[in-house]
């Protein structure tokens, strides 16, 4: 297997400390395999400054360390030991808390494998300083003298010596035998969650009893120790979360790539950077900035400096908070009057670093909010960006349009510092090949009717998933009388056929009523799932019966807008016949336009062209939130621009 390094590429980031670089070489020299990563803070406990590690050996067990900028002094051996304690006490509680990384022997359990924490030391002299004779007889220990740790029990030990896991101080299964990939991930999951993908998907695991025997003051089985779905970010993913760069940022890519994932790994990174300082993840959907929280909850922070919130509440709490307004909904009115309470000093917060989602969204008074809110008394703030390639954004930077391109008084430089996400970690091979004909054939499409100009998407940013596709099924001509049948049929043929869970899957749609149309999809899936007995969960904010992201339980049933930044194993994409024509409201009373063929939309005002526009992408956008299993139930009407969008396979 060999080591890994988290970060591999430690040598060009300037965040990560020389002693830490240090120890880094020699885990890469030394050890044979595992995982060494730097640079973490376990649940943000670490409020010392020192930097802490941990170092995974599959056939011994778990280290965790922290790094001493300065030689060991005998006098504060006991600041030192009650560190230790306090951090092994703090870890060992937070890794009982997982399902796979336990053992049971009845009401108590242990760990799975030995675990201590220890303070390491540099050495004044370093290795650089012995004779090659003394190198050569000291080579499998090579560390001798370079780094001088000691553990619980007041034993010296050197690093090339850890391995060995002597002085263990609380109880494991004496049965270990080896860390498993699977409890690697759990490990890393509570201990350095910047570096792992965590699905709200519960993944059920067995616990496994063990005949090693549990001391009293060992934690029992409470019921509440569980398991999600985890995955590694890879080494790409890896080295973008730590690109610690300063400044203006802004980063764009497909769905699928990963954009959500990478800000919050960004923000753990540099909440754990500046512990002092407030740092900001802010978004415009409810349940994307729900799936931030639920994240932070499972990586069981304690140090909240790290703030994750939609825009329109961080707006609230600066009324609540900082003006003592109290206020119910956010308005456009409301925001101008508190960027004007900014500029006047009335509201004095700011934040080190903010990080901004789905910015394609963000009108640009949001984005001027959130900049004169940045601290930029030195040079160490930074102002990121995500947002997605297809869903307008290049086409809006390309003409001045972009909203970090249109903040008033503000011009912010970007130059050298975009960057372009081309892989596709979400969707598979023929889910992520029928997004790309999707878009080729509207995109083509539109610039025949000189709607766009074609130069302004680049499908090459555009790459392919690679694992296999579950299933992929379309299905065109359905009546809309039929259309709650269809989609119950789809949801129980996926669970049998595929041998999923009911919480594995997502309905998605337009609206979830259409008044002028008559069309009320949500309501009558409601009925339709209660008579069939099926659970179900709705997630937009405007629903009575809406529950949060974290919250849900059976099949998720949601807007597309609601779903941006979330994705499921399985997506059917239904409800889709409001998208047959637009609302013009041209003449101020709204009226239906059916969109019967492309060249309708031509002669279409401005303002309805761009609506048809983005039901296009939205439908683009609803099919790309599936990774394995996509069915599209369509009850457009025939013949459609939009029905034929669909059918592109």
């Amino acid at each position: 297997m060999g080591i890994r390094l988290w970060p591999r590429n430690f040598e060009t980031k300037d965040f990560i400390t020389k002693e830490e670089k240090k120890l880094l070489r020699l885990a890469e020299k030394n050890f044979k395999d595992g995982h060494f990563a730097i640079s973490i803070n376990p649940m943000g406990q670490n409020k010392t400054g020192n930097p802490m590690g941990l170092y995974i050996s599959p056939n011994e067990g778990l280290l965790t360390f922290t790094i001493m900028p300065e030689d060991v002094k005998a006098e504060n051996y006991e600041l030192y030991l009650l560190l230790i304690n306090t951090y092994e006490d703090i870890i060992y509680k937070r890794l009982l808390d997982s399902q796979c990384l336990i053992a049971r022997n009845g009401d108590g359990k242990v760990l799975k494998f030995p675990y201590k924490h220890i303070i390491v030391f540099p050495s004044a002299n370093g290795v650089a300083s012995l004779d090659k004779s003394l190198i050569k007889e000291l080579k499998h220990r090579v560390t001798r003298g370079f780094f001088s740790p000691i553990d619980s029990k007041r034993n010296e030990k050197h690093i090339s010596e850890l391995i060995l896991f002597e002085g263990i101080r609380k109880s494991y299964d004496k049965n270990f035998q080896s860390i498993s990939e699977l409890e690697t991930k759990g490990i890393f999951e509570r201990l350095a969650p910047e570096y792992t993908i965590i699905l709200n998907e519960k993944d059920n695991q067995l616990v496994v009893p063990t005949t090693t025997s549990i001391p009293d003051k060992d934690m029992l089985i409470t019921g509440k120790e569980m398991e999600y779905k985890t995955f590694f970010l890879d080494d790409y993913q890896v080295n973008l979360v730590n690109e610690m760069g300063k400044g203006h940022r802004v980063i764009l890519a497909n769905p699928g790539a990963g954009k959500s994932v990478l800000l919050l790994s960004k923000a753990f990174k540099y909440s754990n950077l500046y512990k002092e300082s407030n740092i900001l993840l802010t978004c415009y959907n409810n349940n994307l900035a729900d799936f931030y929280n639920f994240k932070y909850d499972c990586a069981g922070y304690v140090k909240k400096n790290l703030y994750i919130m939609t825009f329109h509440k961080l707006v609230k709490k600066l009324y609540e908070e900082c003006l003592h307004i109290s206020i119910k909904e956010i308005t456009d009115e409301q925001i101008r009057n508190c960027i004007n309470y900014i500029k006047r000093g009335s509201i004095n917060i700011s934040f080190k670093a903010i990080f901004i989602d789905e910015v394609q969204i963000f009108d640009p008074i949001y984005l001027e909010l959130c900049y004169l809110i940045l601290d930029k008394s030195d040079d160490n703030y930074t102002f990121l960006m995500m947002g997605d390639l297809n869903q307008r954004i290049r086409s809006s930077s390309k003409k001045g349009d972009a909203p970090w391109k249109k903040i008033n008084d503000i011009k912010l430089d970007f130059t050298g510092r975009v960057r372009y996400i081309e892989k596709n970690y979400r969707n598979s091979k023929d889910i992520s090949e029928y997004l790309y004909k999707m878009l080729e054939h509207m995109n083509s499409r539109l610039s025949m009717l000189n709607i766009i100009k074609p130069m302004e998407y680049e499908y090459n940013t555009f790459t392919f998933g690679e694992k296999n596709t579950i299933a992929l099924k379309v299905k065109t001509g359905i009546k809309r009388i039929d259309i709650q049948k269809e989609t119950i049929n789809s949801i129980m043929e996926i669970l049998q056929k595929y041998d999923l869970s009911y919480n594995e899957i997502a309905v998605l749609f337009p609206y979830k009523q259409h008044n002028l149309d008559k069309y009320y999809f949500l309501n009558w899936m409601k009925d339709s799932l209660d008579k069939a007995g099926i659970p179900y969960s709705v997630i937009i904010r405007s629903d009575e019966s809406s529950v949060k992201y974290r919250n849900t339980n059976g099949v998720v049933f949601s807007t597309i807008e609601s779903s941006l930044g979330l994705d499921f194993k399985a997506v059917i994409i239904s409800g889709l016949h409001p998208y047959s024509f637009v609302v013009d409201n041209t003449s101020g009373k709204p009226k239906t336009i059916c969109i019967k063929k492309w060249e309708d939309i031509q002669k279409m005002s401005t303002e309805n062209k761009e609506s048809v526009q983005n039901q296009m992408r939205s439908i683009y956008t609803a099919c790309s939130r599936a990774r394995d299993i996509l069915y599209v139930l369509s009850d457009l009407e025939k013949g459609t621009p939009m029905e034929e969008i669909i059918k592109m396979r």
